[in-house]
């Protein structure tokens, strides 16, 4: 599990609470929807008592074991102003989950041979990379794919600030003259143009602009545009075709509303139309964040493609070869603080968490979070995975993901029987 064994006390304290509340809490805020196979009713009372305890409005969650799915559900509200439940099929910012989708899109194309993993990253920007007069930096010509997989590229968003955020993300636009708002492929060059945090390779930093980079790199091997090549290659394959990439003021059919628990409007980044509006309709730009924070999708559409990275259903995206690659110890992570570290015996490999387990084998995990949004997606080394996403998200934002986390993981331990079958909702 991501956080399986070694945990502060603040987080089992918050996870026995969790217990407490699911066996107390009575009723949920709606009847779940969707399915789920006999047995497993120890969930919908697990994520009853999540919505109470966090004042969260609504959730999906979705479990599979050995490759079959199981419960497909969605809780709570996914609008507070017209009652609309969560749907099982209701689509959720997946945030930083769409990592792991960008790095199985790199990885298809090192298995392939159109990319290497230690292949230098400005020669296959070309154009879209740094000018050649304005580099003040020369470690960014030492970049590689592999630095951007497992964050060690030289950018330290601690030390300087996130560049795919405000208010660095405007000032890049302003100093390129890009886009409003401010695209990647600006952000990109702004950033390339400027001092590294620590020269690539030495430490891991966690960092959206290097999956943003990513991106960039994966519309130039492959020519065409990034969520079209995903769409086509991964997620089409893998049974997950609703998912798309998000906007921000503007909602997909089927999506859900987004509350953060600070409702006052804030300053937005340039160029939505607005000058202030509540955090998750203004404070970022999803429309720009493809490869490193902007899919949405159902937990079940994601669930389809977690199943599908090495074949668990399906035709597999990755072969053995290339998933050990993947989830084998990336480089050095020392010190590597922050809320993005991964600790407890674990490490950031390439494009997911990993965590060895006793007798081989290792579970590999992502989290996301943005304000309205928290999400969790896991596939363990005994044949389960679950993804499971909110549209609300706590200020002890950590401390919640934590705890639901080891609170999904303590459900798991006590279904006695596990149930036969395969949902409906398994088919796209």
């Amino acid at each position: 599990m991501g956080y399986r064994g070694s945990v502060t006390v603040a987080i089992r304290a918050v996870a026995a609470a969790l217990a407490l509340v699911a066996v107390t809490a009575g009723a949920a805020p709606a009847q779940p929807t969707g399915e789920a196979l006999p047995g497993l009713e120890a969930y919908d009372q697990l994520m009853t008592a999540v919505l109470r305890k966090w004042r969260v409005p609504g959730a999906g969650l979705a479990v599979a074991r050995d490759g079959r799915i199981l419960l497909a559900r969605g809780y709570g509200l996914a609008d507070r102003a017209s009652g609309a439940p969560v749907e099982p099929t209701s689509l959720f910012r997946l945030a930083s989950l769409s990592k792991t989708v960008t790095a199985v899109a790199v990885l298809q194309l090192v298995q392939e041979g159109r990319l290497g993993l230690d292949t230098k990253v400005l020669p296959i920007l070309g154009e879209l990379g740094p000018r050649p007069g304005k580099i003040t930096d020369a470690r960014v010509r030492n970049i590689t794919v592999r630095h951007l997989l497992e964050h060690s590229a030289g950018f330290d968003r601690d030390k300087s600030g996130d560049p795919v955020f405000m208010p660095y993300a405007a000032a890049a636009a302003k100093r390129q003259g890009g886009p409003l708002p401010p695209d990647c492929p600006t952000i990109m060059r702004d950033t390339l143009e400027r001092k590294l945090d620590f020269t690539p390779g030495e430490r891991f930093a966690y960092s959206n602009i290097g999956y943003c980079i990513l991106g960039r790199v994966i519309e130039r091997v492959a020519g065409a545009p990034y969520e079209a090549h995903v769409r086509e290659r991964v997620l089409g394959p893998a049974g997950a075709a609703r998912m798309k990439v998000g906007r921000t003021r503007e909602a997909a059919e089927g999506e859900v509303t987004y509350y953060d628990f600070e409702t006052k409007e804030h300053p937005t980044m340039p160029g939505l139309g607005v000058t202030h509006a509540p955090r998750p309709y203004g404070g970022f730009a999803v429309e720009t964040m493809d490869a490193y924070g902007g899919w949405i999708g159902s937990p079940v559409d994601y669930l389809r493609f977690v199943l599908a990275i090495d074949g668990r259903r399906g035709p597999a995206l990755l072969n053995a070869a290339t998933i050990a690659r993947m989830t084998a110890h990336a480089g050095p992570q020392d010190g590597a603080g922050g809320e993005e570290s991964a600790p407890f015996g674990s490490f950031y490999a390439l494009g997911v968490r990993v965590r060895p387990v006793k007798g081989g084998g290792v579970n590999t995990w992502h989290f996301g979070s943005l304000p309205g949004t928290v999400s969790i997606a896991l596939r363990s080394a005994d044949g389960f995975a679950w993804v499971v996403a909110f549209n609300g998200r706590p200020a002890d934002r950590n401390i919640f993901r934590y705890a639901v986390d080891r609170a999904l993981w303590e459900v798991k331990g006590k279904v006695k029987s596990w149930p036969a079958g395969d949902l409906a909702a398994a088919r796209p």
